[in-house]
């Protein structure tokens, strides 16, 4: 458990607009750990910010959370984005973004990603040779940055970091607080989600039956899942 205060020095912003379309339903209302992943999500968060953002699409709705709740002007247009609206909605200049289908929030890996936004405009881990953008650090000030992105129908995040003071967070640095990258296992697909509630459920101990389907990145993905659910992260 963290030992901080939640604090509005700092903001949250959780991306729920996307499309699902591997899930197939929308990801941030299923259920995990006996309530919606959205509300568990945001129950994390609020153990270290009091400003929380969950940023919907057109339309979308989710339980009654203690959060601000915002959406996209345009539906589908990418976390880039969510990013924009939801950094013009936090009350801080700085907030941790991610998505809404990572259930293993390690607070003390976002207070170290935000130990080292001092001299950046965005702090991002770098985690088996790709960014992790959706549980990354951003500033206020990449707005305009985000907005031109926008109009150039640039959406993925990562064509920001070259253009602004980005600090890669590598694997070394990573593996300190979260060494399976845990923080990074996301919700999307029927599959996952199957296996990490089987997993949750009995401990470790099921072999889902269509692990010989899955490639060996999946699997390996399978086993970080029964070690997180034994182990319930350490924060």
């Amino acid at each position: 458990m963290s030992n901080k205060r939640p604090t509005d020095e700092r903001s949250a912003i959780v991306l729920a607009g996307g499309r699902s379309s591997r899930m197939g339903q929308a990801k941030a209302l299923l259920p995990f750990d006996g309530e919606p992943l959205i509300a568990h999500i945001v129950r994390s968060l609020k153990e270290l910010f009091a400003d929380v953002v969950v940023v919907l699409g057109p339309g979308q709705a989710v339980p009654a959370l203690p959060v601000t709740l915002v959406r996209d002007e345009v539906a589908y247009q990418g976390p880039v984005s969510g990013i924009y609206h939801g950094l013009n909605a936090a009350k801080s200049d700085v907030s941790f973004v991610a998505s809404c289908d990572i259930p293993f929030l390690n607070l003390s890996l976002i207070s170290y990603l935000f130990s080292h936004i001092h001299d950046h405009d965005v702090v991002v881990p770098y985690w088996e040779g790709r960014y992790q953008p959706l549980f990354a650090i951003y500033r206020k000030d990449v707005t305009p940055y985000l907005h031109a992105q926008l109009q150039r129908g640039e959406l993925r995040p990562i064509f920001l970091f070259d253009k602004v003071r980005t600090r890669k967070i590598d694997e070394e640095e990573i593996r300190r607080f979260d060494p399976e990258g845990l923080s990074f296992l996301n919700m999307n697909t029927p599959i996952r989600r199957r296996i990490m509630k089987q997993r949750c459920k009995d401990g470790g101990s099921f072999i889902e039956p269509m692990l010989p389907k899955i490639n060996q990145s999946f699997v390996q993905w399978n086993f970080s899942v029964s070690l997180a659910c034994g182990q319930r992260l350490k924060r």
